[in-house]
């Protein structure tokens, strides 16, 4: 084989290069199929991991957002201080409607929303009588949580502004509360005062945060203004959700908000701040962590898979260089020389690493394919897109495989003393 001086003349010896190995393959098909095995396999793990590992974390940062926690900070009332000992601290007016008000004037303020909070309250209808949870919330709350109404309807701005003894209840009452019959319309007595059910909230359901909602369709929802004007007086408010525009930078939106609580209380810290969207970087972080440490794994397995197949790869060669000396001393006969056995036999060696990487490229593709049909059995709809850095990945692991396995027996075969080779003719 001559040395090409040319692209073309180089591309013509890679072609003849790679049809010998296919040939060559094609002489021994169980053979080559075994060897393909373990490359294959690794290959394959790495598009199928590597991908649903990639949609995990997609999926988990929608479920977070669908929550309403980006770009949101959180002013929480925080009362009277036990250690106060300034006098605007000691005076605490705590968080109130007006303040919520306020902030709605806010510029950069794209939504705002107030709870307050009951706790556990006697809950009583013809049928039943139990003590849950009430909470007071703003019109569109439930919608800006993603919480979802699957009866009737939320508060809207009049329920709000009136105070109105309307009451939102959680799925999981609806029948020991009224039976079979739909709750929308009807009367559940809170602390001995009735309310007129307009909806029934569910439970948000996750498919990978590991986050337990059900506590939603467990609780008695009616506006905040109830709770703050008849159940606390002083119009107190227990805490507020402020989201930022798009176009508002979140710090600046978070010193605005700071700095005009601070300024309606006169200096008293009465109240906390917390920072809504860190809170959901921090989970987004861990569920980085875990998806890292759950990459390690796969790759060590995808990697020990692969290596398998090199050292199959590798024995196989070393019997092909016994099988064909015959032919490595005819073709160094007719001049061939040690660069030219060597690029023979790795041409062997890493088309069928590449060959092993294609197919167990397309069949991790396949297992992708069948993850999302026995996800759509289960009635849960899971996409997930081909992680193309990790069949990038998956096909230069293959390829180095290859090379490396297939170096020594390409030198041996490089190596045989011509004379001896032709005397096995």
């Amino acid at each position: 084989m001559g040395r090409p001086g040319t692209v073309a003349a180089w591309l013509g010896v890679v072609g003849e290069l790679v049809y010998d190995a296919l040939r060559e393959i094609r002489a021994h098909p169980l053979r080559s199929m075994l060897t393909l095995t373990g490359i294959v396999f690794g290959a394959a793990s790495v598009v199928a991991m590597t991908s649903l590992s990639s949609a995990i974390k997609v999926v988990a940062l929608d479920e977070m957002t669908s929550m309403g926690l980006p770009r949101t900070v959180g002013v929480y009332d925080r009362g009277a201080r036990s250690d106060a000992t300034r006098a605007a601290d000691l005076r605490a007016p705590g968080l109130r409607e007006g303040d919520v008000a306020a902030l709605r004037r806010l510029p950069g303020a794209g939504g705002v929303y107030a709870a307050t909070y009951a706790g556990p309250q006697l809950a009583s209808t013809a049928r039943d009588r139990r003590t849950v949870p009430v909470d007071g919330i703003d019109a569109g709350y439930l919608a800006f949580r993603s919480w979802p109404v699957v009866r009737g309807r939320e508060f809207v701005a009049l329920d709000v502004a009136n105070a109105a003894r309307v009451a939102v209840i959680g799925q999981d009452l609806v029948e020991p509360l009224f039976g079979p019959a739909d709750p929308v319309g009807r009367t559940v007595e809170i602390a001995g005062i009735p309310f007129s059910v307009v909806g029934v909230v569910a439970p948000m359901e996750f498919k990978f945060i590991p986050a337990e909602m059900s506590f939603m369709a467990r609780r008695i929802f009616v506006p905040y203004t109830y709770l703050s004007r008849y159940r606390y007086g002083q119009n107190r408010v227990s805490g507020v959700l402020v989201q930022a525009t798009e176009d508002q930078d979140l710090a600046a939106a978070f010193a605005a908000v700071e700095d005009l609580v601070r300024q309606r209380h006169r200096g008293a810290r009465d109240f906390d701040l917390e920072n809504e969207n860190a809170d959901l970087l921090a989970q987004l972080d861990m569920v980085e962590n875990v998806s890292g440490g759950w990459d390690v794994v796969l790759f060590a397995i995808a990697g020990i898979t692969m290596v398998v197949g090199g050292i199959g790869l590798f024995s196989v060669l070393l019997i092909s260089v016994r099988e064909r000396v015959r032919e490595i001393g005819i073709r160094q006969a007719l001049g061939a020389d040690d660069r030219d056995i060597r690029q023979l036999f790795l041409a062997e060696s890493t088309t069928l690493a590449v060959l092993g990487g294609a197919v167990g490229i397309v069949g991790g593709i396949g297992l992708i394919a069948l993850t999302e049909s026995i996800a759509r059995g289960f009635g849960r709809e899971f996409v997930i897109p081909v992680h193309v850095p990790g069949t990038l990945m998956a096909a230069g692991f293959s390829l180095l495989v290859g090379v490396v396995f297939g170096w020594y027996p390409a030198r041996r075969a490089a190596k045989l003393d011509p004379i001896e080779a032709i005397r096995e003719l």
